[in-house]
């Protein structure tokens, strides 16, 4: 009796191990960032739904009105300040007549640095794309 208890054991050992033994399994898991792979993407992603519709304002030559302090709450929306000059860039750049006047745009863009206390906007190049 004892050698078929010792047997059934066995037995149940075996059959443990096995069924164990083929439930391992190895998982492998990928994981993939959703991070911008240029600069240009980061601000594109950053810029996206962005109105910026007093800096659209601001950005007009010969406009009689002064847009600079609401501007620089649009341009606080912007996170990421290296994303600023860029989101002038796309401004301006959607305004009519940009080509005629890109010399006095650029100006009023630089003169924000000063306005908004945002040195990032200093060389700012308006009609140059680039981050």
């Amino acid at each position: 009796m004892t050698r078929l208890a010792t047997v059934g054991a066995l037995l149940f050992l075996v059959l443990a191990l096995a069924e164990a033994s083929s439930v391992y399994q190895t998982i492998v898991t990928k994981v993939e960032f959703d991070e911008p792979t240029s600069e240009s993407e980061r601000c594109d992603r950053e810029l996206s739904g962005l109105k910026m519709n007093f800096c659209k304002l601001h950005l007009q030559p010969y406009v009689r009105h002064n847009w600079a302090k609401p501007c620089c709450r649009d341009l606080q929306q912007v996170n990421d300040p290296q994303c600023r000059c860029e989101a002038l860039r796309q401004t301006a750049q959607r305004n009519p007549g940009y080509e005629q006047d890109q010399e006095e745009v650029t100006s009023l863009a630089q003169q924000l640095a000063d306005t908004c206390r945002m040195e990032e906007l200093r060389n700012c190049q308006i009609g140059q794309q680039g981050y």
